[in-house]
């Protein structure tokens, strides 16, 4: 026989195998748990500023609803603050019911890290007549301030319980 009808013919190439290295599983998974950082932090921020941001519109419907209270039952009414614990409560002066209460900080209404009434004696009182009275304010113009980390939202009302949300 002759030498050529005896040589093998070339191997066949292998299929490669389907599927991804471990170094690229590896890789997908850093970027992606790199993309996933940026984002919490990212969205942490929006967080804060969203509560902020809610409990100052809050504290301006608040400010409208103590008003119209004072002047349907033509009876003074009240917006607490206590600072110390976050919260607030609009009450009706002379029989004592409360309207509303708001809570903030941590397993509450909305989650703050601060609420502050910028008023000596920490309350507005609207008359029955529907005024506040800003005797107490260090201007003009009443200010509350509702803090999410650093962010920061003013509600600044005159007496008539008109108000402004401004990001601060």
């Amino acid at each position: 026989m002759s030498k050529a009808l005896l040589r093998r013919p070339p191997p066949l190439p292998r299929p490669r195998a389907a599927g991804f290295t471990l170094l690229e599983m590896t890789i997908v998974l850093v970027l992606s748990g790199v993309t996933l950082g940026f984002a919490s932090l990212s969205f942490g921020g929006y967080l804060q500023r969203v509560s902020a941001q809610r409990a100052a519109q809050v504290f301006a419907q608040d400010l409208t609803l103590a008003r119209s209270a004072a002047l349907r039952a033509q009876e003074p009414v009240v917006i607490r603050f206590y600072e110390s614990t976050r919260w607030y409560s609009v009450v009706m002066q002379n029989s004592g019911t409360e309207l509303t209460r708001r809570r903030f900080g941590t397993n509450a209404d909305i989650d703050l890290s601060e609420i502050d009434l910028r008023m000596r004696g920490d309350t507005v009182l609207f008359t029955s007549r529907g005024m506040a009275n800003l005797s107490n304010a260090f201007g003009s113009l009443g200010e509350a301030r509702f803090s999410a980390g650093t962010v920061r939202y003013d509600v600044v009302f005159n007496a008539m319980g008109a108000s402004e949300v401004e990001e601060n």
